[in-house]
């Protein structure tokens, strides 16, 4: 009798520990926060800032502006996007379709300091059933993504010749970058997936100062930043700021290794970013020298980078019943 009983406080322990785990995860979960106050709407919030001048007539641009009929901000328009986007983000989406017209459009551009990010949509290359990880994304973390930005700080000499083994001279205006991860103890898929890319990219506890400052909780994941021409073929011969995370001495695990972001600015404070991943020689040692074509780049979603000022929009966006 006593071996059936040891065996059956044996065999519920893991569901026991799981059912402890999330009740306390769930006991942790902030009180609903009260809708922020929306920020001034300047005309910062509703001008594009596009590369081109001859876009007016643009039955695309046309197509845009009339999305932002009835919508206070840029960013309300990309949040639109979003959230489209989560019931539905094939290829041939209008809405993805009109992401890609902005990025091709928007002007390459140098920053520096901390921006604040914002995941629109992840998708497997052109793939017919690619969007499964934007449903996989909407249904667990898109209201409390771990990834909260980025880090933009110029590269000191020594250490950009360490990180590419002498390959990069700093030519052109050069950044040292690295992602910012926030925890958000209410979501029990943040606190798991945090706690996982923790692990798996090795982060690290952000400074008190700065979790103080612009609330992230850990940072992760260098990238070596400058301009250059996009790596993708569906932007041939556009230039972008290039966020590089494949050099080796970056030590980045895969598939960090594999990735290059872009990123070009839409609007004054806004940026839109291209995630683009290596699906070709990835078991080689990255190396510049090497054309684009060989690695193969496909196309695996849509970010935004953003000023102190577009936070305060993006929050109020955000927030249930805003």
């Amino acid at each position: 009798m006593s071996q059936i009983r040891r065996g059956v406080k044996i065999k519920w322990l893991p569901t026991l520990v799981l059912f402890f785990t999330l009740f306390f995860l769930a006991s942790c979960a902030t009180a609903p926060q009260p809708r922020p106050e929306r920020p001034q709407i300047t005309p910062k919030f509703t001008e594009f800032k596009l590369d081109a001048a001859d876009i007016q007539d643009d039955p695309m641009f046309s197509a845009i502006r009339k999305d932002l009929e009835g919508k206070a901000s840029i960013l309300e328009l990309m949040h639109f996007y979003m959230k489209e986007l989560e019931k539905d983000a094939p290829p041939d989406s209008p809405y993805i379709r009109r992401l890609a017209w902005l990025f091709a459009e928007g002007r390459p551009v140098d920053i520096q300091g901390h921006y604040y990010g914002l995941t629109l949509v992840l998708k497997k290359g052109e793939h017919r059933y690619g969007d499964f990880l934007n449903r996989l994304w909407s249904a667990t973390l898109s209201e409390a993504s771990p990834w909260d930005g980025k880090i933009f700080e110029p590269a000191i000499g020594a250490e950009l010749a360490e990180y590419t083994e002498g390959r990069e001279k700093g030519a052109l205006p050069t950044f040292m970058g690295i992602n910012c991860f926030k925890e958000v103890w209410g979501s029990v898929w943040n606190v798991l997936s945090t706690e996982v890319l923790t692990f798996w990219l090795g982060l690290k506890d952000a400074p008190q100062t700065e979790k103080e400052r612009y609330g992230y909780d850990k940072k992760g994941g260098l990238f070596i930043a400058h301009r250059a021409e996009s790596v993708y073929p569906g932007s041939p011969g556009k230039q972008v700021l290039q966020l590089n995370y494949r050099w080796r001495n970056l030590k980045n695990p895969p598939p960090l290794r594999y990735l290059i972001d872009e990123l070009v600015e839409i609007a004054d404070g806004l940026y839109l970013g291209q995630l683009l991943f290596a699906t070709d020689n990835i078991l080689k040692d990255y190396d510049p020298d090497c054309p684009a074509a060989a690695y193969r780049y496909e196309h695996f979603g849509y970010f935004l980078l953003m000023d102190d000022e577009w936070n305060k929009e993006k929050v109020y966006l955000m927030t249930p019943g805003s």
